[in-house]
């Protein structure tokens, strides 16, 4: 069922639970961490409005009414570091008849471990293991590697960080436990080697919007911790390898059968309504799961003009969101977004 123009339609954005304003020269302005830029997949006119969730959302007396909006999307996605401005979206959500896109449940359901043991099992992915530490607690850390069978290399982040940023890489259980940061949570991951037979890494990253399925890129680096970085530092100075992820991008069945069935095995297992999901093949062809949840950006694209074909992802993608939200194929002109406060 389409959305009629007028529609009410409400996004939902949130700061991260460390912090709500930071200083600047100007004063303070909001920050907003850990959220999904998929609303601008849609036309600038299209009509919809704007509310910011914090941690403190409670604390404020203006009154916040969600009943006269058909569908409410909740752009606050980062699970690890948005737990308490996730709860009072929550509460605040409670009674609220309108369709909630990516519910707060969801969203907090979608952590580094839990999704690792949501998809373990799925024929064909291969699911590193994972497991959260407590950094002031070294010998509880050593049990809990042990305990969850994870074996060296062990990748080592602090928890709710993205973007290839990590710790590092250790060799052996006390040299990961050695670099825990005191009063920090951790999540350890076991490494999996997914190089591809000629010596480099590729990372695929794939969107799921509602039922469809977007492929948004496949960066190619020398390092096993592939990122964004690699399109501009490597990629771009190998014509070759461009051109390999563009006949990707361009081909109408960029994987194997085993692949599609182990994306789609993600689909029906993972409860949030959109969500992207990066990847490595390794070289038997098997899927090797890096993480999956909706803080992935879709935004922004390479403005390198050789990597223009990137954009070929864009349309579908949009026609997915609209889909999924309800909205009408062709955005109808309406007022500019109006920003509710609390």
């Amino acid at each position: 069922m389409e959305m009629a123009a007028d529609a009410p339609l409400l996004f939902i954005i949130g700061s991260g639970d460390e912090s709500d304003r930071i200083a600047h020269a100007g004063g303070t302005r909001i920050t907003v961490k850990g959220a999904s830029d998929l609303h601008k997949l849609l036309q600038e006119r299209e009509p919809y409005e704007l509310l910011h969730i914090s941690r403190n959302f409670f604390r404020q007396t203006r009154e916040t009414r969600l009943l006269h909006y058909n569908v409410l999307v909740n752009l606050i996605t980062e699970a690890e570091k948005g737990t308490k401005t996730l709860d009072n979206l929550r509460k605040l959500l409670r009674g609220v008849p309108g369709r909630i896109v990516n519910s707060p449940d969801a969203v907090l359901r979608s952590t580094r471990d839990r999704v690792a043991r949501l998809l373990t099992g799925t024929p064909g992915l291969i699911v590193p293991k994972a497991v959260r530490l407590q950094g002031n607690k070294p010998a509880v850390a050593t049990q809990q590697l042990q305990s969850a069978g994870i074996t060296p290399p062990i990748i080592l982040r602090q928890a709710g960080t993205h973007g290839g940023k990590i710790i590092g890489r250790f060799d052996s259980l006390d040299e990961a436990v050695a670099a825990l940061e005191p009063n920090r949570e951790h999540v350890a991951t076991e490494f999996i080697e997914f190089g591809s037979a000629d010596g480099l890494y590729r990372k695929y990253r794939v969107f799921f919007i509602g039922q469809r399925r977007i492929l948004r890129h496949m960066l190619i680096s020398e390092s096993w911790n592939v990122h964004a970085r690699a399109r501009s530092d490597f990629m771009a100075h190998h014509p070759e390898l461009v051109a390999q992820e563009r006949a990707v991008m361009e081909s109408d069945g960029p994987f194997l059968p085993l692949v599609e069935a182990v994306l789609q095995s993600v689909r029906d297992r993972m409860p949030l309504d959109f969500f992207g999901m990066d990847f490595g093949l390794t070289k038997a062809g098997e899927v090797v799961l890096f993480e999956a949840n909706a803080t992935m950006s879709f935004f922004p694209f390479s403005p390198d003009p050789q990597f223009s074909y990137l954009h070929r992802c864009f349309g579908p993608a949009q026609d997915a969101f609209r889909e999924l939200l309800g909205l009408a194929r062709q955005p109808q002109s309406g007022p500019a977004i109006r920003m509710q406060t609390a």
